[in-house]
């Protein structure tokens, strides 16, 4: 074989591998749970209810945080705003919008996440997120108590 042949199935090669080496060294592959999600009320079930009319969770990362903005319309009409950023470090990050006072984050694997929200340092909620195989469900299960009130959720959203 050539030195030319050679030299020229080498540049095929090195072309055809150069993305995939790039994307594998940057770690540049996308977090399931980074989008936007719409509740899908049909599904989800709430104690005690009712079920939000609307209700839809943007999800991105913002310098190495989770930023979670979700807003939601209540069966009056009216829309609330629940927002925190926070890492993935078990740590307490502020919450806003919301009964909680703050929240922490710990992921487990790719597909989900395990939130702990504390009312004045003592934990009060949990949740646990799960995005589905295919990428396109989230599914919140939510277990709380506020006031000596119990409440659990599965909230069941989808991607859009």
């Amino acid at each position: 074989m050539s030195a030319r042949m050679r030299y020229s199935g080498l540049t095929a090669l090195i072309l055809a591998v150069s993305p995939c080496l790039v994307h594998a060294a940057t770690g540049q592959t996308k977090d399931p749970f980074l989008g936007k999600w719409t509740l899908d009320s049909e599904h989800s079930q709430f104690t005690p209810g009712p079920v939000p009319t609307d209700r839809t969770m943007t999800l991105e990362m913002k310098d190495g945080s989770l930023h979670s903005l979700t807003a939601t319309v209540g069966n009056n009409g009216g829309t609330s705003t629940i927002e925190f950023t926070a890492k993935f470090d078990g740590a307490d990050y502020p919450v806003y919008g919301s009964d909680l006072d703050t929240v922490s984050l710990k992921r487990d694997g790719a597909t989900m996440i395990e939130r702990t929200g504390k009312v004045r340092g003592m934990p009060s909620e949990t949740c646990t997120m799960k995005v589905s195989p295919d990428d396109k469900t989230l599914t919140m299960t939510i277990k709380g108590a506020y006031h000596s009130v119990q409440y659990s959720s599965t909230q069941i959203y989808k991607r859009q």
